[in-house]
């Protein structure tokens, strides 16, 4: 089944890019303009699918390898399977117990059709409403949607900081390395770091866990 949803995903992505070719034809693009474009493209997409690949091996140590992988070749985030599957498992063991295995599949699977439902009826609405608020006062947008996203990664956070320990240290880690990558980005410009600064910092956030846990920083 994970198989024929990837290469369902795949299919759909060499047709669009097969269509986007001759569309780029046809206004005039040349053939190394377009070719430069998507070495580019490819070569800054395998960084950022770094913590997808993190998020699959911590979802197949529960929920198995097809179901995972099935998730997040699609529309799965890493952020909210991870959330979802242990929201879940605090109520039973997934590995051994079907029952709650099964409540994990309908959670995950419900939990993220939110996104496009909303999308399909209200995005239209919402982006008319932030450019009517950027429009009055562009400053205000920003704070709002800072303070939304912050609001998001407060809750998430909250978990980690509760558990004290290496889950707090790991955070608090991760939160650095994103800091300094900030710094970085806004002093030199390099915007082309953006794309890199989440997947590095987890990698670096785990291999500090790593450290912690050796250390019996527990």
């Amino acid at each position: 089944m994970g198989v024929l949803v990837a290469i369902y995903v795949l299919a759909q992505s060499i047709i669009f890019m097969t269509r986007a070719w001759k569309r780029g034809k046809e206004i005039g693009l040349s053939t190394e303009k377009m070719k430069a474009a998507a070495i580019s493209s490819g070569t800054f997409s395998i960084v950022p699918s770094i913590p997808i690949v993190l998020s699959l091996l911590t979802l197949a140590a529960t929920l198995g390898v097809p179901y995972a992988w099935t998730r997040l070749t699609v529309i799965g985030s890493m952020v909210y399977e991870v959330t979802a599957a242990e929201a879940v498992a605090s109520a039973g063991n997934i590995s051994g117990d079907l029952s709650v295995f099964a409540a994990a599949m309908w959670v995950m699977a419900i939990g993220i059709m939110i996104g496009p439902i909303f999308n399909l009826f209200g995005l239209k609405k919402y982006q008319s409403g932030i450019k009517k608020l950027r429009g009055k006062n562009s400053a205000w947008a920003e704070i709002l949607i800072a303070a939304l996203f912050m609001g998001m990664i407060s809750a998430l956070g909250s978990k980690e900081i509760a558990k004290g320990g290496v889950a707090l240290l790991t955070l608090f880690s991760g939160a650095v390395l994103m800091g300094i990558f900030g710094l970085i980005i806004n002093l030199t410009r390099a915007k082309w770091l953006e794309s890199f600064a989440l997947p590095i910092s987890m990698i670096g956030a785990l291999a500090l866990a790593v450290l912690y846990v050796s250390l019996g920083m527990v």
